[in-house]
């Protein structure tokens, strides 16, 4: 029985007309998928296979279709990658990374209010304080974890979780939050309303994976076609911050799941 499933799988990887490519929306749906379209586009013409772009409903739906082995491939954010693979049996294969002038990492900042009085973290004690998802890298993880460094997780008014980076952003520049935690890229589009007043650690930007039931001889097709110089428009298509793809491997992840711990034990159950 186990080896019928194993060769039903293996065929749906090799002889399905259509694929599924999944990925956590960290902008509007319709945004994400555009964003991603030219790199499902050119893993398809890779592979010679159809791929149909999908998402759940939210961080907590698309992390367990990703841990369940509902996608064929997909683009992951590096905490939603760390709990997936923590609590699945379904090792997803990481496939490449995205690259940057950074060697492959980005951060959060922590941001208020251009008329804020608060111009350092100290200055946060006592204020609200605004995150986006509780599964979020940088908008819950990390920003966190500079706070709890820093003693101030206890020491705010309250915090609450908004969803996304650009509500959290907004929803300062409106008055409702005192301050908050977000992706520099976000900061830098509302600049003109917001100050930083701390950046946080760096940690491994967004990767491309494959269900653990997908070739390895596929795996390398799609990564040896991303590593080429002609991809780097793939990935600026995603972000225009990105020089290309890189290779990653789960050692990269080690500090990230250390820090996801320190701020909440059970984040990753």
């Amino acid at each position: 029985m186990k080896f019928l499933i194993i060769l039903l799988l293996f065929y749906h990887c090799v002889f399905a007309e259509t694929m599924s490519f999944g990925a956590i929306s960290t902008v509007d749906k319709t945004l994400m998928k555009k964003k991603l379209n030219p790199l499902i586009k050119y893993i398809s013409k890779t592979i010679d296979k159809d791929l149909e772009f999908k998402t759940g409903f939210d961080y907590d739906d698309t992390i367990e279709k990703f841990r369940n082995g509902t996608y064929d491939f997909g683009f992951i954010g590096p905490s939603p990658f760390v709990i997936a693979t923590n609590t699945s049996k379904n090792k997803l294969k990481i496939i490449a990374g995205l690259d940057n002038k950074n060697n492959g990492n980005f951060h959060s900042v922590i941001i208020t209010r251009k008329d804020s009085k608060i111009n350092k973290l100290s200055d946060l004690e006592g204020k609200s304080f605004a995150f986006g998802s509780p599964k979020s890298t940088l908008s819950y993880f990390m920003p966190m974890y500079l706070l709890k460094k820093n003693s101030l997780d206890t020491k705010l008014s309250h915090f609450v979780f908004l969803g996304s980076h650009d509500k959290v952003a907004k929803y300062i520049i409106m008055g409702k939050y005192d301050a908050g935690g977000i992706k520099a890229s976000v900061a830098n589009k509302y600049i003109k309303y917001l100050k930083i007043i701390q950046k946080t650690v760096d940690v491994p930007d967004f990767i491309i994976v494959a269900n653990q039931n997908i070739p390895d001889k596929i795996i390398k097709k799609i990564r040896d076609a991303l590593l080429k110089p002609e991809a780097t428009k793939i990935a600026k298509a995603i972000k225009a911050s990105a020089t290309g793809f890189r290779i990653r491997t789960y050692e990269d992840y080690i500090e990230l799941k250390k820090i996801m711990l320190k701020v909440n034990p059970n984040s990753l159950k």
